[in-house]
């Protein structure tokens, strides 16, 4: 089920958050583009604006924890880079077998399902991490 970007998933870091949104946003259109157009040309497309997506995003995200020191860092990188192997997982399915619903829902499963889990679980740990070091700072 595609869901839309909501409050809930905020993690209280300005640009991470909408950096999350539009990542709803592409999850969105990747799904559609599997769905609606026949030609793999968009989806290997859709897959590529994804990647280059997901890419800036994770470095946004890895310079703001090497900034504050984030001690879970490398776990984090490795769950980025996880999150590339299923990528490429989708986009060589697609070039054997062709867009489908199964594709779209595996789409929707790496992309969108993949990310509220890790906003939900990861990101909001690295988001107390800042907040109690600023609160450490003000006291």
């Amino acid at each position: 089920m595609l869901r839309d970007w909501s409050d809930v998933y905020s993690i209280g870091i300005a640009e991470i958050d909408e950096q999350h949104r539009g990542f709803f946003e592409a999850a969105h259109r990747l799904y559609d583009d599997i769905l609606d157009r026949e030609g793999r040309n968009a989806v290997v497309e859709a897959i590529a604006f994804m990647r280059d997506y997901a890419n800036r995003h994770f470095e946004t995200e890895e310079a703001f924890m090497r900034e504050h020191d984030y001690p879970g860092l490398k776990d984090h990188l490795r769950q980025h880079a996880a999150f590339f192997r299923r990528l490429d997982e989708l986009e060589n399915d697609l070039m054997i077998f062709g867009p489908s619903q199964d594709l779209a829902d595996r789409a929707l499963d790496i992309t969108q399902d993949w990310l509220i889990d890790h906003i939900a679980d990861e990101d909001m740990l690295y988001s107390l991490h800042v907040k109690m070091g600023e609160a450490r700072v003000t006291t």
